[in-house]
């Protein structure tokens, strides 16, 4: 018999003790104590980085994400700032205008006081003289607060012509050319010559004869066959203007200028042509300063024909986009050719050395040529070239030569003056897209465009022997206004020229005043700038000499004040808007401020308790630090046993 014994005995588990062994080559305890010590050191460096700033983010490890919201609004504040300071130098700008549209009106009432008293029927003649002077002293300051109030060196009340105070002594002829009833009339009894006293010199009066009976007549004709838009624009208009002769420079200066008058709406006029005396004379009529001559005054004309049909452009008014002078002039040129008054001088140069207008050895000289200046710093000579190439490759790009360079611009005139378009616009449209800008234009000069320089080679050899005028038969033709007078032209000289129609005066410009830091429509305010003087204040002809003149200056200075006023409320509109302005960044710095301010700045209190802490916390570590160093020195009994 087997006998079997089960026995469940309980299993028991041995647990593992954790023995701390007694070494020497490292100790635990230390490294341990000692980084915690290194975490302590480098938090109490974080507090007095924060204590000695004001800042809780002094890097971007502090607070990624708000160092870059903080950074965003620091740039927006310092923005708003600036735009604040705008909007107040705005209000200064616009403070200064006014003060000398006040004088202005102050001067208004005192004309109005002598146009009532000049009516009245118990003044002499004499008597009204007297007052008359007065008028005109006061019509002169008029003009002159206008030409000379500025902020900043900045006119605030912009003639709107190009040349507007170049005038010092002036000789008027009272030429009246009627074409439409072929009778030319040349009044030299009321003119004084511009060398002195006691009549007009023979030599002045043959010059006016041969301008009123021959250039200008032919010049207007040929300008119009050429340019047909511009024709078309005149819708059927014709045009009175004035011609002077007298000093602007002195001689080797200008030469002349045209200027123009306009309102607020409507069609220019009180145009005018100024020649300096000290430049032309009789001896200006025959030989070599004849070209000269034809070429100074078909550019003037061409001005005017461009200031009567494109008075926008040409004056800014109403806040157009005003035509860049290499433009204004480089066109004007087109007409008066861009080589007699010696612009472009270097090219004839290189064109008398080449065998052919395909001759390209000279090429590389060319090119330096065009790379010497831009378009824009030299209006009339590289400004004719550019003209000039806009023309050849509206007109399709063929030949080089006066007829498609005309035809081109022609081109170019019509997309502004039918299409409105804008400059480059127009001259986009007219090219083919083959230049869309001012940068794109440049670039083709500064770069020395291939294209560019073989136009430019034949242009400057077609042009040699003559002046580059496009309304001239050719243009190496030297002759440039023809000698065939025909009659019926659209502008006409006269002593009593058309004056401009439409009312209100016209703002030639204005000045942005950036009030915000963004790149955005609204962050811009315009100021508009007007003219002032007593052209625009349909001042120009008031007298008080008689009764009826008396009368008509009452209304003529009611019409100024009512039109003054107007202006004058503008800017005080503007100002009280420009004050809101202020108002409301200053608004909007503070409360950007304040909420930049809970992002990047520190709380005192609260890093002080911080830094006490980790303090505290350093010298209980450096102190641990020393005990857990003395554990080894345990093994020394251990030995010495």
């Amino acid at each position: 018999m087997k006998c079997e014994a089960n026995i469940n005995l309980p299993l028991k588990l041995a647990r593992r003790k954790e023995v701390e062994l007694v070494r020497i080559q490292h100790n635990i305890t230390s490294l341990n104590v000692h980084r915690n010590l290194t975490g302590n050191n480098r938090s109490v460096a974080r507090d007095l980085e924060k204590l000695s700033s004001g800042y809780k983010i002094n890097r971007a490890g502090d607070d990624a994400a708000g160092l870059a919201i903080s950074e965003k609004m620091r740039a927006q504040i310092t923005g708003l700032e600036q735009a604040w300071q705008n909007a107040d130098d705005g209000i200064s700008l616009v403070q200064t205008a006014e003060g000398a549209m006040t004088e202005v009106h102050t001067m208004l009432n005192r004309m109005m006081e002598l146009s009532v008293q000049s009516a009245n029927g118990t003044y002499s003649e004499k008597e009204r003289i007297m007052m008359n002077q007065e008028m005109q002293q006061l019509k002169t300051e008029i003009t002159r607060v206008g030409n000379t109030t500025s902020f900043n060196s900045i006119h605030l009340f912009p003639d709107g012509s190009i040349f507007s105070t170049k005038e010092a002594s002036v000789t008027t002829y009272n030429l009246t050319l009627d074409l439409k009833n072929g009778t030319v009339q040349i009044d030299r009894s009321g003119a004084a010559s511009a060398g002195g006293a006691g009549g007009v010199s023979r030599a002045a009066s043959n010059l006016a004869d041969k301008i009123a009976e021959e250039y200008f007549p032919n010049a207007v004709r040929q300008i119009l066959d050429k340019f047909s838009s511009l024709k078309t624009a005149l819708a059927g208009d014709t045009v009175g203007m004035e011609l002077q002769i007298g000093n602007i420079d002195g001689s080797g200066g200008m030469l002349a200028y045209a200027k123009f008058s306009f309102r607020a709406t409507g069609k220019a006029g009180n145009m005018l042509i100024m020649l300096d005396s000290s430049d032309f004379s009789d001896a200006s009529i025959t030989g070599a300063a004849e070209k000269t001559l034809e070429s100074t005054l078909a550019h003037e004309i061409m001005h005017s024909v461009m200031q009567y049909t494109m008075t926008d452009q040409m004056s800014g008014r109403g806040g157009s986009e005003r035509f860049p002078e290499w433009f204004t002039e480089g066109t004007a040129q087109l007409a008066g050719g861009g080589f007699p008054t010696h612009w472009n001088d270097t090219l004839i140069n290189i064109a008398n050395t080449l065998g052919s207008a395909t001759d390209t050895s000279k090429d590389t000289e060319i090119a330096n040529y065009l790379r010497s200046y831009s378009v824009a710093g030299r209006p009339y000579g590289h400004g004719y070239l550019a003209s000039a190439y806009i023309g050849y490759l509206a007109g399709g790009a063929g030949a080089v030569n006066g007829t498609t360079i005309a035809n081109g611009m022609n081109r170019v005139f019509q997309e502004i003056t039918q299409n409105k378009a804008s400059l480059f616009g127009a001259i986009s449209a007219a090219t083919g897209g083959k230049i869309t800008s001012q940068g794109g234009l440049e670039s083709l000069f500064s770069s020395g465009n291939s294209d560019l320089v073989a136009f430019v080679r034949q242009l400057a050899y077609n042009s040699k022997n003559g002046s580059g005028s496009v309304i001239a038969n050719s243009l190496g033709d030297a002759d440039i206004i023809g000698t065939t007078v025909t009659g019926d032209q659209e502008f006409y000289l006269t002593d009593n020229p058309t004056k401009p129609t439409g009312k209100g005066i016209a703002s030639t410009r204005g000045i942005q005043l950036m009030v915000g830091c963004d790149n955005e429509s609204a962050s811009i305010i315009n100021v508009e700038l007007f003219r002032m003087n007593t052209d625009s204040l349909g001042l120009f002809t008031t007298n008080v000499l008689d009764q009826d003149s008396s009368r008509e200056a009452i209304k003529q200075v009611n019409n100024a004040i009512d039109e003054l006023s107007s202006i004058r409320s503008y800017y005080g509109a503007l100002q009280n808007r420009l004050e809101h302005t202020v108002s409301n960044l200053s608004n909007t710095i503070e409360n950007l401020t304040a909420a930049e301010s809970r992002i990047r700045d520190t709380d005192m209190a609260k890093s002080m308790m911080s830094y006490v802490r980790n303090s505290i916390l350093v010298q209980s570590s450096q102190a641990m630090l020393a005990q857990a160093n003395q554990q080894p020195s345990s093994v020394l009994q251990l030995l010495s046993a």
